[in-house]
């Protein structure tokens, strides 16, 4: 699987990368979503895994144009940021995002994520992995406990 990771910060990336190289999944990396838009024309992408708070296009901006594009309307997103806080946490209240996961959480939560949205949507687990998800049905956000940070 080849997943998109769209960050500002070089060393979330590179760490980013490892973690999944490790796991077999081929990674293209972008900066902001400028770029990543360039990303996604150049190869296929499986998953995208974006923070939220970037210069030139921000992650919000960065899915609401690629599911603008036909080709990708349905690719899985995961948004990342150190940020969980209220004004956060509305703008990825939108029932069309994927999933949230706060920087910081466990290398084995990311994993899940990844797994859970590299699985096609008919044959999902109905609840989402642990940290920060959307419920099925209200689409309201909850929080997971864990204490093994990722980075």
């Amino acid at each position: 699987m080849t997943i998109l990771v769209v960050d500002d910060e070089p060393d979330y990336r590179l760490v980013i990368r490892s973690i999944l190289n490790a796991e077999g999944h081929a990674v293209a990396l972008a900066e902001d979503g400028v770029e990543g838009l360039e990303k996604l024309d150049a190869g296929s992408v499986d998953l995208v895994i974006a923070d939220i708070y970037m210069p030139r296009m921000d992650g919000i901006k960065f899915h609401r144009k690629v599911r603008s594009l036909p080709q990708f309307e349905k690719l899985p997103f995961l948004f990342v940021s150190a940020f969980d806080d209220q004004h956060t946490m509305s703008a990825v209240k939108d029932p069309r995002y994927d999933g949230f996961l706060k920087k910081g959480r466990p290398i084995e939560e990311l994993l899940e994520w990844v797994t859970y949205l590299a699985t096609p949507e008919e044959r999902r687990p109905k609840m989402p992995p642990s940290g920060v998800k959307v419920k099925p049905g209200d689409r309201s956000l909850t929080r997971g406990q864990s204490n093994t940070p990722i980075y």
